[in-house]
C-alpha cells in the first residue's frame, strides 16, 4: 500500500495548479520578479504498489426492472404522444411533408425500453435507428413493414416523421436560392457502424442524393458526404431514404483568446519510482499544426499527420496555437532547461493537424475519422482545444460521433478505452461550444490560474453550461489565463502576453484543456503502472478526476460554471491517513440489473464521496433528451434508513430525498461526514434505450478504510550482499540483504530470520514507516564446500497482517569453494532475436576456485533439443580451450555456436565442462540456447508503381508471407499521404480500416491482402507522386517490415468544346469560305495534345490549310479552327470531326452545315372560293369574305425558276390568334416545276365587319423564302343575344320587374328601339330607356316592368323595332304567375260583418242607459272595454306599415324583407312561424308552388 507516501509526492506533482499567494505587481522576468515553482523538492521513492488503488471484489449483481416512463417521445421538433405529434417549432411546408420510410412509435410505459427494442425488431424487417426519450423509437424500413408494427402488443402508437426533423435547426424556416456547405450524414446500424445505403430493402445510397442534389460532393468517410446546396433543394435531398441528417458543415475555431496572462504550470516532479510523468502513455492532439523541431519534443513524436483535406502541411504558421496546445500536455522544457515543462513531459505524441495554411482556418474529415486514426495509431487520450464555432449548447452529429467512439472504445471486453478531452469555450453565457456537448467526453472549462482570485475563481470568458438538454457542463475546469508554452518558430502571428524565443503566454479553454488532458494522462499512468489497473476505461479516468476535483469558492457543486470543480489529483489518486480509494472498472449492467457494493467505514468525521460514470450510447439530433442508458447511483446508510440519491445537490454537499437524475451520465454523492457501519452503494441500470445490451460504467469511492491501508514489508529485489564472492571453507563471511515496507501502514515490530540451508543464522527485529527502508546483516562461516542456499523470511510466525504476503521470502545460493575450477556465466540462455542471425555467443568465465596455481581446459558438447532428445551437429568454438589460472584467478572465456538463420524453434541445450587438470576436477555449466517463433516477413507489390484515381477509390492486392520458422500472425499498417486514405477492406477491425492482421500464417505461407485507396477527390494533376506505404509488424517481436507504395496519379482526360457539338451552321453559301472556331476546356488534370480528323464532310466542301494540332494544358482553355470551302454546289449536311490525343483519348465534334438553296420560287394568286359556290381569280373579286365557320378558301400558284430542288414549308401570317389557317403545299418542288398552295381561312367573329386584314402566304426552306400577302374583306354579321338575370316568377295583381342583358354578339353596330308586348292587362314596359346602340361585344342592362292581372302564366315579348336584318333580334319569356288566395279573404269579411253587428247592439243598449241616466255620457262603456272588444276580434287600430309587395304563398299577405323564409327549389315565400296567426311553412312540410320539403328552406 503508498497511500500515506505517495500523498507528499503527489502535492509535488499539483504545484502547477497552486497559486503564488505572495506576488509583486511588477511583471518584469528578471528585476520585476516572475514567478516561478519552487523546484526545491524533497524527493520520496516508492515502489509499484498494483493495491494502492484496492479493487474490493466483484459487486454483487442481481436481475431488476427498467422504471416507469411516461408514453411520449420529446424529438428535436415536438413532443409525440399517443394521439401524434406537439409540434415545438416552425418549419417550411416542405420539410413538413412526411418520410414514407420512417415512423415514430411510441411502447407502453410499463414495458422495459430494452424489451420494447427486441419486441419491434423481431416483429419485422427493421431498424431501430435512434432513441427519443422517454418512451420512443426512430425506426426505419419499408412501408408494408412499417404497417405490422401497430400489431406488436407493446407499441402504444405509430406516427409518421415529418423530414423536418432529419434537418439541422437552421434549416427549419430557411428559403431561397443561396447555397450553403452542408455534411450529409448516412444512418449508423446497431453496431454504431455509419453506411452510405439503407438497407432493408430500400434502394438508395448518399452518392445518388449527393449526385442529385450536392454541387462538389465528396466522401470523406464512409456514410458520410460534403457538398454544397441550395437552401431550397434542402427538403429534397433528406427525402432520400439513405440520408440521417442534414446539417451545416462546422465550422471549427480556437478555443483561446487574446487576453494575455501566464499560467505558471512549469514542472511535474517525477516522484515515483515507476517515474510518474506521462511515460508509457501516448496522446494525440488535434490542433492547428506542430512545430515538431521546436526541441520541446524531441524523440516523442510518435506521428504527425495532415487531417485538413486537400492541405498535407503540419506546419504550424499561423497564430502557433498547436505548438502551445501540445507543449502544455506535455513539452519537455529542453528550450528552457526544464522551467516550462508540461503536464506529462515523457508522454509520447499523436499529432493530427487541422489548419489550412493558405486561409488559417480549420477543417478535418470529422471527429469520428480524427478518434479512429488516433485509437489505431495507439493513443489512448485524445484532447481538442477547438469547437463549433455556432449551436452553443446543441448536441452536433460531431458530438453524436464523440460519443460514439468512446461509447465503444469502454467496452472494455473488446477494447482499450480512449479518454477525449474537449475544451468547453469562449463564449461565457453563449454556451459550450459542440463537440463539448457530448456526454462521454470530459469537458474542460477554465479557472484563473495567477493574481486576484486565483485559483478559485472563473476564468471571466470560459463557456458556461448547461447545454440544451439540461446536462451539467463542463465537467471540470484547470488554469486557463496566463499560461506559458512553447511557441512555433514558424509561426507568423504567434504575439502572446509575454514571449521570448522559444515560449509565449495565452489565455483561454484552449490552455486549460490540454493542462487537464496532461493530469488526465497521469491518472492513466497510475493506474497502470501503480495501481496496476490496464486498460482502464475513459469513464474511469473521468470519474477519477470528479472524485478529487475541488468545488471552487462557496460551496455550490455541481453548477454550470465550474461543474464539479477544480482538477486535484491528490484526492484523485492519493487522500490522506486512513482514507481510501476504490475504482471499479469492470463491471456491466443490462436492462433493470442493480450492482451493490459495501464498504465498511471504521471513523466518522470525514467525507464520503462515491463518484459513477459510464460512457452512454450515443444520441441523436432527432431528440431533445440525449441520455439512453439511464443508470441511477443510490448511497444507503448502515442503518438503512437513510438513502442518497445521484446528483441531488444542495450548497455543495448530498442531500436525502430529491428526485432522480435522468438527464446526466455521471452521478455523484458527497457526505460531509459519513457514520460509522457498513454503507451500501447502489448502482441500477434503470432504463435501457440504447442498443447495445451491457452498458458498463466506472464506479469510484472515497472514504475512510473503503481500501485496505496495511504495511507491505518485502525484500528488495538483488539486494543479498555477501562480502566474499565465493567464500572457502571456514572463511569467516558476512552476509545482509534490503527491506523496504512498500505499504501505506505502519509496523512496529517484525521479525525477519535468515537460514544457512537448514541452520539458523538468527531473527532480527525492526519497526517500519511507510516507504523506509533497512538492511539486516549476519555472519557465516562455511564448514563444507558446495552450494548453499541462504532463505530469508519476513514475519515467520505470521504475526503481521499485510497488504501483500507473497512477497515475505527470498532465496540465494552461494557457492563454497574448494580446489577445482568453476564455470559460469550470467546468461545462461541466449534467446535467438534475429531470424537472419546464424550465430550465437555466451560470455563464460573460469574461475580456479583453490588458492593455488593451475591448469584447466574447457569442452562443450553439441546441442540438444529439450523437447525431443534431437542432437544437432552445428559448429562451436571458444576463444581459447587450454587455460593457466593463479589461485582465485577468473577468465573469460567466448563460445560461438554456429546455426542455420533461423534454426528450427525450440529450446536448446549443451553442457560446458571445465576441468581442473592438475586435480582432475570437473565443474559443468548447463547452457541453454532458446530459438522462438521469429518473425520474417515478405511484402509482395504487384508493381514498382500504381496509377490511381484522384476522384475515385482504387483497389490494390499485396502479398504478405511469413518467412519466419514457425507459424505465427502479422499486423498489418497502412501509412497514408495527407489527403489520401488507404484502408483495408477485410483484415481491420472494420472496412477501411487502417490496421489490421493476416491471421496465422503458417511457415512460407502468404496471405492476400486487399486495400481501397480513397484519394482526396480533387483533380490533382496527372503523374503526381504520393508516397503511401505498408509495414507489417511481427507479434512474436518487435520487428517490422515496410514497402512503400508509390501512388501516381493517373491521367484523368474531360474537355469540353464550346460551342458544343450537334449544333447547326445556318445560311451557308454553296460557294462560301466558312470559318470554324473552337475553344476547347480541358478540365482534367494532363496537358492534352489533339489531332484533328475529318471523319464526314458534305459534299462539295473541302478543307483549306489543313488541320493544326492544339494543345490545352490542364485547367486551361485552348482556341482552334479550320476553314471548309464550299464550290458552288455544295450541299447540306453533317461535318464530323475527331480530336484524338497519341494514347486514345479522342472528342467528337460534329455541326450540321445548312447551306442555301439555289432554288427561285414565285408565287402567283390563283383563286378564292367561297363555301356558297362563289369563286373569283383575286382576293377581292367576291363581295366579302364570310366570318366564322367554315371559311373559305385561297390558292396560289408556285413556279421554282432556280436549278435545284426546293424543299419548302408552307404556312399563313394572319392577323391574331383568334383567325385560323391551314395551307396544303407540295414538300418538294424540282427546278422549273409548277405547283397549287392552297389556305383554308376562318375569320373570327370579332374581326371589325367591312375592315380589310392583310394575311400573307409565306412558303420557305432551305435559306430561301417567298411570301405574298392579300387583303381581304371581313363580311359585315348583326347578332344579339338575351339573358334574363333574376326569376322569371310574378304575384297576380303585384307589379313585377324583369332584369334582363342584352349583348351585341356580332361584328358591326346596331341602334334600335326597344318594344315590349304580353297578354292584355299586364301592361309591359321598358322601365329604364328603350333605345339600345351596342359596339360589338358590347353589354346593356334594362329593366322591363308588367302586372299580371290574373293568376294564369302568360308569355312576354321583348324585340328591337326595324330590326329585320339582327339575328335574334325578338325574345320570349315564359312568366311564372303565383294566384292569390281568395278563401282567406272571404273570412276576413265575414268578421268584420260579425263585428258591425255586435257593435250596434252595444249601441242600441247604450243608448237606452244614456236615457236611464239623465244623457250622462261618462256612464256609457267604457273606451278601454270597447278597444278590447275590438282587440279581440281583430279590428283595433293597427300600426300602418309599408308593404314588401312580395305575398306569401300561404295567406298572401305580405312578407318582411329579411325576416322571410324562401324555398330553395322555386324561391316561393313564407312567413315565419309565429308571424301570422295558423301561417305555419315548416308544419306542413313542402312548398305550396313546387311541392319541395321544407327542410330546405332558406333564409330570405
Amino acid at each position: 500500500m503508498t497511500k500515506r507516501s505517495v500523498s507528499l509526492v503527489m502535492a509535488v506533482l499539483l504545484l502547477s495548479y497552486i497559486p503564488i499567494l505572495e506576488h509583486s505587481s511588477n511583471h518584469d522576468e528578471t528585476s520585476r520578479g516572475v514567478w516561478v515553482l519552487d523546484s526545491d523538492v524533497e524527493r520520496i521513492e516508492i515502489s509499484p504498489d498494483p493495491n494502492s488503488i484496492q479493487d474490493l471484489g466483484a459487486p454483487t449483481i442481481y436481475n431488476g426492472y427498467e422504471d416507469i416512463r411516461s408514453v411520449r417521445a420529446d424529438s428535436a421538433i415536438g413532443v409525440y404522444t399517443e394521439t401524434g405529434l406537439l409540434p415545438g417549432v416552425a418549419m417550411t411546408l416542405e420539410l413538413a411533408q412526411t418520410r414514407s420510410d420512417l415512423a415514430v412509435v411510441l411502447v407502453d410505459g410499463q414495458s422495459g425500453l430494452w424489451d420494447a427494442r427486441q419486441e419491434i425488431l423481431d416483429a419485422a424487417d427493421i431498424e431501430i435507428r435512434s432513441t427519443i426519450p422517454p418512451s420512443g423509437f426512430l425506426v426505419q424500413a419499408a412501408p408494408d413493414e412499417l404497417s405490422k408494427l401497430t400489431r406488436v402488443s407493446v407499441v402504444k402508437a405509430v406516427h409518421d416523421v415529418p423530414a423536418g426533423l432529419l434537418v439541422h435547426p437552421v434549416f427549419w424556416e430557411a428559403h431561397g436560392d443561396e447555397t450553403i456547405l452542408v455534411e450529409v450524414l448516412g444512418w449508423k446500424d446497431s453496431e454504431l457502424i455509419r453506411h452510405s445505403e439503407p438497407g432493408l430493402g430500400l434502394d438508395d445510397s448518399l452518392s445518388i442524393a449527393a449526385s442529385l442534389w450536392l454541387e462538389e460532393a465528396w466522401s470523406p468517410e464512409r456514410g458520410r458526404m460534403w457538398g454544397e446546396i441550395s437552401l431550397e433543394d434542402v427538403s429534397q435531398i433528406v427525402r432520400h431514404p439513405s440520408v440521417a441528417y442534414v446539417a451545416p458543415l462546422p465550422v471549427l475555431a480556437f478555443h483561446n483568446n487574446e487576453a494575455r496572462n501566464h499560467m505558471g504550470a512549469n514542472t511535474v516532479e517525477n516522484t515515483f519510482i515507476t517515474g510518474l510523468n506521462g511515460s508509457g502513455q501516448k496522446i494525440a492532439v488535434g490542433d492547428s499544426g506542430l512545430d515538431n523541431d521546436h526541441g520541446d519534443f524531441t524523440g516523442r513524436i510518435a506521428g504527425l499527420t495532415s487531417v485538413t483535406p486537400g492541405d498535407s502541411s503540419t506546419a504550424d504558421t499561423h497564430d502557433g496555437h498547436g505548438t502551445h496546445v501540445a507543449c502544455t500536455v506535455l513539452g519537455d522544457g529542453y528550450r528552457s532547461s526544464g522551467t516550462y515543462q508540461g503536464i506529462a513531459p515523457e508522454a509520447q505524441l499523436y499529432f493530427q493537424a487541422m489548419e489550412d495554411d493558405d486561409t488559417g482556418a480549420l477543417y478535418s474529415y470529422g471527429i469520428n475519422s480524427m478518434l479512429n486514426s488516433a485509437y489505431n495509431n495507439g493513443a489512448r487520450l485524445h484532447t481538442d482545444s477547438w469547437g463549433a464555432g455556432s449551436g452553443a449548447g446543441s448536441y452536433s452529429t460531431q458530438s453524436e460521433d464523440a460519443d460514439d467512439r468512446i461509447s465503444t472504445w469502454d467496452q472494455y471486453w473488446s477494447y482499450q478505452g480512449m479518454t477525449v478531452l474537449f475544451a468547453a469555450g469562449n463564449e461565457r453565457n453563449e454556451g459550450v461550444s459542440p463537440p463539448g456537448t457530448a456526454k462521454n467526453v470530459i469537458t474542460i472549462g477554465a479557472h484563473v490560474n495567477r493574481y486576484n482570485g486565483a485559483p478559485d475563481e472563473m476564468y471571466y470568458w470560459s463557456s458556461r453550461g448547461p447545454t440544451d438538454d439540461g446536462r451539467i457542463k463542463p465537467d471540470l475546469v484547470a488554469p486557463g489565463d496566463y499560461v506559458r508554452s512553447c511557441k512555433s518558430q514558424e509561426a507568423e502571428d504567434a504575439q502572446g502576453s509575454w514571449s521570448n524565443n522559444w515560449y509565449l503566454e495565452y489565455s483561454g479553454t484552449s490552455m486549460s484543456t490540454p493542462a487537464a488532458a496532461g493530469a488526465a494522462v497521469l491518472v492513466r499512468e497510475y493506474l497502470m503502472e501503480v495501481a496496476g489497473r490496464q486498460a482502464p476505461q475513459s469513464a474511469l479516468i473521468k470519474g477519477l478526476l470528479i472524485l478529487g476535483a475541488k468545488d471552487m469558492g462557496s460551496r455550490d457543486i455541481p453548477n454550470n460554471d465550474e461543474g464539479w470543480g477544480r482538477v486535484n489529483l491528490v484526492d484523485s489518486l492519493i487522500p490522506d491517513s486512513d482514507v481510501g480509494i476504490f475504482v471499479d472498472d469492470r463491471s456491466r449492467l443490462s436492462s433493470g440489473q442493480v450492482s451493490d457494493y459495501t464498504f465498511d467505514i471504521t471513523r466518522s468525521g470525514e467525507p464520503l464521496k462515491v463518484v459513477l460514470t459510464w460512457s452512454d450510447y450515443p444520441g441523436s439530433s432527432s431528440s431533445s433528451s440525449q441520455l439512453r442508458n439511464d443508470l441511477d447511483l443510490e448511497v444507503i446508510s448502515p442503518n438503512g434508513q437513510i438513502t442518497y440519491k445521484g446528483n441531488a445537490f444542495i450548497n455543495g454537499r448530498s442531500v436525502t430525498g430529491g428526485t432522480k437524475d435522468s438527464t446526466n451520465n455521471v452521478e455523484v454523492v458527497l457526505i460531509d461526514n459519513a457514520a460509522t457501519g457498513t454503507w451500501t452503494v447502489r448502482v441500477r441500470d434503470a432504463q435501457h434505450g440504447g442498443g447495445r445490451t451491457w452498458q458498463p460504467y466506472a464506479l469510484a469511492v472515497r472514504g475512510v478504510n473503503v481500501n485496505d491501508l496495511s504495511p507491505d514489508p518485502a525484500f528488495v529485489q538483488n539486494s543479498f550482499e555477501i562480502s566474499s564472492t565465493i567464500p572457502q571453507v571456514g572463511e569467516e563471511v558476512d552476509i545482509s540483504v534490503l527491506i523496504q515496507n512498500q505499504g501505506a501502514g505502519s509496523v512496529a515490530e517484525l521479525a525477519v530470520i535468515a537460514r544457512a540451508d537448514n541452520d539458523l543464522l538468527g531473527t532480527r527485529t525492526l519497526s517500519m514507516s511507510p516507504g523506509e527502508s533497512a538492511e539486516l546483516t549476519w555472519n557465516w562461516t562455511p564448514v563444507q564446500e558446495g552450494m548453499v542456499e541462504f532463505t530469508f523470511h519476513i514475519d515467520p510466525s505470521d504475526a503481521v497482517e499485510e497488504a501483500s504476503e507473497s512477497n515475505n521470502y527470498m532465496s540465494q545460493t552461494v557457492v563454497v569453494s574448494a580446489p577445482g575450477v568453476r564455470v559460469t556465466t550470467e546468461q545462461d540462455t541466449m534467446t535467438l532475436a534475429d531470424a537472419t542471425d546464424s550465430s550465437t555467443a555466451w560470455q563464460l568465465s573460469l574461475m580456479n576456485t583453490a588458492l593455488f596455481e593451475t591448469n584447466a581446459s574447457i569442452y562443450v558438447t553439441d546441442p540438444v533439443r529439450v523437447q525431443d532428445g534431437v542432437e544437432f551437429d552445428w559448429f562451436t568454438s571458444f576463444t581459447s580451450n587450454t587455460f593457466n589460472l593463479d589461485a582465485a584467478e577468473t577468465t573469460t572465456v567466448g563460445l560461438t555456436m554456429v546455426h542455420p538463420a533461423p534454426p528450427p524453434p525450440g529450446l536448446y541445450r549443451m553442457v560446458v565442462t571445465g576441468t581442473d587438470i592438475e586435480n582432475d576436477i570437473d565443474s559443468e555449466l548447463m547452457l541453454y540456447f532458446e530459438v522462438p517463433i521469429l518473425a520474417e516477413g515478405d511484402i509482395v507489390l504487384p508493381g514498382e508503381q500504381f496509377l490511381v484515381s484522384p476522384l475515385e477509390p482504387t483497389n490494390l492486392q499485396i502479398l504478405v508471407f511469413n518467412e519466419g520458422n514457425g507459424a505465427q500472425t502479422y499486423d498489418v499498417e497502412l501509412v497514408s499521404p495527407a489527403g489520401w486514405h488507404l484502408g483495408l477492406d477485410t483484415l481491420g477491425a472494420f472496412a477501411g480500416s487502417s490496421h489490421g492482421s493476416t491471421g496465422t500464417l503458417a511457415k512460407d505461407a502468404g496471405r492476400a491482402i486487399d486495400i481501397t485507396i480513397n484519394p482526396p477527390g480533387a483533380m490533382i494533376p496527372a503523374g503526381s507522386l504520393f508516397n503511401a506505404a505498408v509495414i507489417v509488424h511481427s507479434r512474436v517481436s518487435s520487428d517490422s517490415w515496410s514497402a512503400d507504395i508509390p501512388l501516381i496519379v493517373k491521367a484523368i482526360d474531360q474537355v469540353s468544346v464550346t460551342p458544343s457539338s450537334d449544333g447547326i451552321e445556318h445560311e451557308i453559301a454553296p460557294d462560301a469560305l466558312l470559318e470554324i472556331e473552337l475553344e476547347f476546356n480541358n478540365q482534367g488534370n494532363r496537358l492534352i495534345d489533339f489531332q484533328p480528323y475529318v471523319r464526314s464532310i458534305p459534299g462539295g466542301w473541302t478543307v483549306t490549310g489543313g488541320l493544326n494540332m492544339v494543345s490545352i494544358p490542364a485547367g486551361e482553355t485552348a482556341d482552334w479552327s479550320v476553314s471548309l470551302q464550299g464550290n458552288g454546289v455544295a450541299v447540306s449536311g453533317d461535318l464530323e470531326l475527331r480530336f484524338a490525343t497519341e494514347d486514345g483519348y479522342y472528342v467528337d465534334w460534329n455541326r450540321t452545315l445548312d447551306v442555301l438553296s439555289g432554288a427561285m420560287p414565285t408565287l402567283v394568286f390563283h383563286l378564292v372560293a367561297l363555301p356558297d359556290g362563289t369563286t373569283a381569280d383575286y382576293p377581292l373579286g367576291v363581295s366579302a369574305h364570310p366570318v366564322g365557320a367554315p371559311g373559305f378558301d385561297l390558292g396560289w400558284t408556285v413556279t421554282n425558276e432556280g436549278s435545284t430542288t426546293w424543299r419548302p414549308t408552307t404556312y399563313m401570317e394572319v392577323p391574331n390568334d383568334d383567325w385560323s389557317s391551314t395551307c396544303v403545299g407540295p414538300s418538294t418542288l424540282s427546278a422549273g416545276a409548277t405547283s397549287t398552295v392552297w389556305c383554308t381561312v376562318v375569320i373570327p367573329l370579332s374581326a371589325e365587319a367591312a375592315s380589310e386584314p392583310i394575311v400573307t402566304l409565306v412558303m420557305e426552306g432551305e435559306g430561301v423564302e417567298v411570301r405574298d400577302s392579300i387583303s381581304l374583306l371581313v363580311e359585315s354579321v348583326a347578332r344579339v343575344s338575351w339573358t334574363v338575370t333574376n326569376q322569371q316568377v310574378a304575384h297576380e295583381g303585384y307589379e313585377t320587374v324583369l332584369s334582363l342583358d342584352l349583348q351585341n354578339v356580332g361584328n358591326s353596330d346596331i341602334s334600335h328601339v326597344l318594344q315590349a308586348s304580353g297578354p292584355d292587362g299586364w301592361n309591359p314596359l321598358i322601365l329604364d330607356g328603350v333605345v339600345v346602340s351596342l359596339r360589338p361585344g358590347e353589354t346593356r342592362n334594362f329593366k322591363l316592368g308588367f302586372t299580371p292581372n290574373t293568376g294564369e302564366d302568360g308569355t312576354l315579348v321583348v324585340e328591337l323595332g326595324d330590326s329585320d336584318n339582327v339575328e335574334d333580334s325578338t325574345f320570349v319569356i315564359e312568366i311564372d304567375v303565383l294566384p292569390a288566395r281568395t278563401e282567406e279573404s272571404m273570412s276576413t269579411i265575414k268578421m268584420a260583418l260579425f263585428a258591425i253587428l255586435i257593435l250596434a247592439l252595444a249601441g242600441g243598449v247604450g243608448f237606452l242607459v244614456y236615457s236611464r241616466t239623465v244623457g250622462n255620457s261618462a256612464s256609457l262603456i267604457k273606451t278601454e272595454a270597447l278597444s278590447k272588444i275590438a282587440d279581440s276580434l281583430g279590428l283595433g287600430e293597427k300600426e300602418v306599415e309599408d308593404g314588401s309587395g312580395i305575398p306569401c304563398w300561404i295567406c298572401s299577405q305580405d312578407i318582411v324583407l329579411g325576416e322571410a323564409l324562401a324555398c330553395s327549389e322555386c324561391g316561393a315565400r313564407y312567413h315565419k312561424a309565429g308571424q301570422v296567426e295558423g301561417c305555419d311553412i315548416v308544419s306542413m312540410g313542402h312548398c305550396l308552388h313546387c311541392d319541395a320539403e321544407s327542410e330546405g328552406l332558406l333564409e330570405a
